[in-house]
């Protein structure tokens, strides 16, 4: 009879990993790394059986697609400017990065990551 292994919920060192993966990406912000970031973050919930686990500034999440993963932002903010740095979040040369979009008929949910490590969300209106 074969009994199946059974983890601890998310360990302390697997829930770094998934935020040592976000970090990282927001400090580097290439391409390379945002999509090992998504991987990684995906290979954790997997090895834990989940769909989905939450830190303090974000929720991480499986998608449909297999091996890919998003993130959702817990604080909303309503103005221009990164909470943590106040950096506009619109400039050209902006440190803001795009994490994720959810998006709904008539506004989208966009969660953006800082260079300065903070995870925010914003309404956004979908003008057609």
């Amino acid at each position: 009879m074969q009994t199946a292994n059974v983890l601890d919920f998310p360990s302390v060192e697997d829930q770094q990993v998934i935020q040592t993966a976000v970090q990282t990406f927001l400090l580097t912000q290439t391409g390379r790394t945002r999509e090992l970031m998504l991987k990684t973050i995906r290979a954790v919930l997997d090895r834990y059986r989940i769909t989905k686990f939450g830190f303090a500034d974000y929720y991480v999440y499986v998608t449909n697609e297999p091996k890919w993963s998003v993130i959702r932002a817990k604080k909303i903010i309503e103005g221009q400017v990164c909470p943590g740095c106040g950096i506009n979040i619109y400039n050209f040369k902006s440190t803001v990065r795009i994490l994720g979009i959810q998006e709904l008929p008539k506004k989208h949910f966009v969660t953006y990551g800082c260079k300065c490590g903070s995870v925010f969300g914003k309404w956004e209106l979908f003008l057609n």
